[in-house]
């Protein structure tokens, strides 16, 4: 059987290839080949040379008085506090949820609820209740990674087979047991899901939550630089975030991997 995680050889080979056929496009596009001019006019897509100098210039220099790093960490800081402390409530929430009807029947409804609202929206509303601070911003990221964080590990416990907890019952186990033994391992694979699916829509949230009261933080910085069309430190900003998105996927992929060991192999 294949690893399931896909980090054979072959696969990654083909990622490696993947992002050698999206930079070759990049370099295509925004190359002196026909008359002398690029097809994509610098200001709308500089080069990847171009990219890569802007980057180096803001490594040696920052950006309006903060170093590069500087901004990094601000933005690391709000979403990782942020998926922090919402993984640490909704999981054990959602686990709740779906071990007790009670319980489901009262959170389901307003979480269901607050699930489609767009949550950029309540920011203004946000600032004035919590300020201009980090709160706000937290806050932001923590309401739109909630409701998928529980529901999903709600339906992860729902769908752990009846068979293995009747099995655990008939040999004695007690609640507990069941829940450590069975029900909590059976469910690891749907609550990293749902983590990995969050991941990404945290850093959509961290950009948004950027945009509006603050003076540091790279969506910030990219948002700042559009203002005076430098295209390339927008490009910087973006690829960053990007980056950061996927190297966290990959850290979520290695834990779910050494954790979930069992993961693809039930029969």
């Amino acid at each position: 059987m294949k690893n399931p995680s896909g980090s054979s050889p072959r696969s990654r080979w083909i990622n490696l290839a993947s992002f050698a056929g999206l930079l070759l496009f990049w370099v295509l596009v925004t190359a002196p080949i026909v008359g002398g001019k690029p097809l994509v006019a610098p200001l709308f897509l500089p080069s990847p040379l171009s990219v890569f100098d802007t980057l180096l210039m803001l490594l040696k220099n920052g950006y309006q008085g903060k170093t590069l790093g500087y901004h990094l960490g601000i933005s690391l800081f709000r979403f990782g506090l942020a998926f922090g402390l919402t993984v640490l409530v909704a999981v054990p929430l959602g686990l709740w949820m779906g071990m007790n009807e009670t319980v489901k029947a009262v959170l389901d409804p307003p979480i269901e609820i607050s699930r489609p609202m767009p949550k950029l929206a309540l920011l203004p509303l946000l600032i004035i209740w919590f300020g201009i601070g980090e709160v706000s911003k937290v806050v932001i990221i923590a309401l739109a990674l909630f409701p998928i964080l529980s529901i999903s590990a709600m339906q992860a416990v729902r769908g752990v087979g009846r068979r293995k907890v009747q099995a655990a019952m008939a040999l004695g186990a007690s609640r507990t047991m069941i829940f450590r033994r069975v029900i909590f391992p059976a469910s690891l694979p749907g609550i990293f899901t749902s983590i990995r699916v969050s991941i990404g829509l945290g850093v959509t949230m961290l950009v948004g939550a950027e945009m509006i009261a603050t003076s540091a933080g790279i969506a910030y910085m990219a948002m700042s630089a559009s203002d005076f069309l430098l295209t390339n430190v927008v490009i910087v900003g973006a690829l960053i975030m990007a980056f950061l998105g996927y190297a966290l996927d990959l850290l979520a992929r290695a834990l779910e991997n050494r954790i979930v060991h069992w993961g693809g192999k039930e029969g």
